[in-house]
């Protein structure tokens, strides 16, 4: 029998891979095809199903920032098994615990994960969307203020953007109550990791995984993802799609067994390692995967290749961290526009920069997001029926 072959026979219980694999000579693993998200944009929704519709819970798609979105369907076990993955972590999550939820609830999967882990250990639950004009940046800070959460959970940009605001409003750190953030969506380095936890005082954990695939791994207590989940495979692979092997950089190709939507070595555009677990404090002997962020973002100057990763590992490090940034990329130009609070003499910084990159780079100071706008009162109304004067 085929390794892994559980992972084959989940895939199977679709029509999409029914047809995508009818034909396929597959001999061993490394011969089944890859799925890229063009397949899963191109394919009907309902045959990426694995279980029939009266067993769906939930429907999801990403963005489309970056195209067409992509479906995805969830099972009410699925549901189930997205719960664990946080239940089953470092976070230890219990009935003693009010978590502010902050992740977008439209269309997106982490709010709904933390909800439903909440439901599981019955601890308590604000669902404070960040898609919605009810709840901006001044009214998450209000309502911590008002309920004491002991965990929040967000985009690691909004954890940024919320303690500026805070500050703004005259709040101190850390926060009553307060012992750990829960954050997703996207990249975070060590050097990240650590300055949001020196910024509010606590633990960060973080949650991988993306609307396609649902959460797929936690990190523990040191930050590491240990490949744990006996539902999901991971894979890196080089450019010709063979194994890389442990300890080198690869593209990130997952299985899952989830019901809902099943994928079968998804080749999701993000760079990758795999190393041995025994490295961590934690104990775990789990093999660790360091996420590099997405190859789209991937920077080439001269023979330097730069990831996401780095350039966070540079920013994250330096003697004074911007309270935003972007990196603007033309040709063999490479300038990063940063905001700051408090003044700042910018070629120190350049200086910092360059030596951390080790890439020739512009720096510009930029209001990326003014600071007003942090504390301004909901845009939101309800709509009048009757006007009085």
């Amino acid at each position: 029998m085929l390794k892994d072959q559980k992972f084959l026979d989940a895939a199977l219980k679709s029509p999409f891979y029914q047809r995508f694999l009818k034909d396929k000579k597959i001999t061993d693993w490394n011969s089944i095809p890859f799925t890229t998200k063009v397949h899963l944009r191109n394919a009907d929704a309902f045959d990426l199903m694995g279980v029939p519709a009266g067993e769906i819970a939930t429907y999801h798609e990403t963005s489309g920032t970056t195209g067409t979105p992509t479906p995805s369907w969830y099972s009410y076990k699925d549901a189930e098994k997205e719960a664990e993955v946080v239940v089953n972590s470092s976070i230890q999550l219990n009935r003693d615990d009010l978590i502010l939820n902050h992740f977008p609830f439209a269309m997106a999967i982490p709010s709904f994960i933390v909800y439903w882990a909440c439901q599981k250990t019955h601890a308590g639950h604000i669902g404070a969307d960040k898609a919605s004009s009810v709840t901006p940046e001044k009214r998450i800070v209000e309502i911590m203020d008002r309920t004491h959460p002991t965990i929040l959970a967000m985009l690691p940009s909004e954890a940024e953007k919320i303690h500026q605001t805070a500050k703004q409003l005259g709040y101190s750190f850390p926060q009553k109550s307060l012992r750990a953030l829960l954050l997703a969506g996207e990249l975070v380095s060590p050097a990240r990791k650590k300055y949001i936890e020196k910024m509010w005082g606590v633990p960060v954990y973080l949650l991988f995984g993306s609307t396609e695939t649902g959460g797929l791994f936690m990190s523990c207590e040191h930050g590491h993802y240990h490949l744990s989940n006996p539902n999901v495979k991971v894979e890196a692979v080089n450019q010709m799609g063979q194994p890389v092997e442990n300890g080198n950089k690869g593209n990130c190709v997952l299985s899952t067994m989830r019901e809902g939507m099943p994928l079968l070595r998804y080749f999701n555009n993000d760079l990758i390692e795999i190393k041995d677990g025994s490295c961590c404090q934690c104990h775990n002997q789990d093999p660790i995967m360091i996420h590099y962020g997405r190859n789209d973002d991937v920077v080439h100057y001269g023979n330097e290749i730069k990831s996401f990763y780095d350039f966070q590992e540079a920013i994250y490090s330096l003697s004074s961290v911007p309270f935003m940034w972007k990196a603007k990329i033309e040709q063999e130009k490479i300038t990063l526009r940063l905001q700051y609070v408090q003044a700042i003499k910018s070629e120190s910084i350049k200086a910092e920069l360059i030596s951390r990159l080790g890439i020739p780079v512009s720096v510009e100071f930029h209001d990326i997001i003014p600071l007003a706008k942090l504390v301004e009162v909901p845009a939101y109304s309800k709509y009048a029926y009757i006007e009085i004067p």
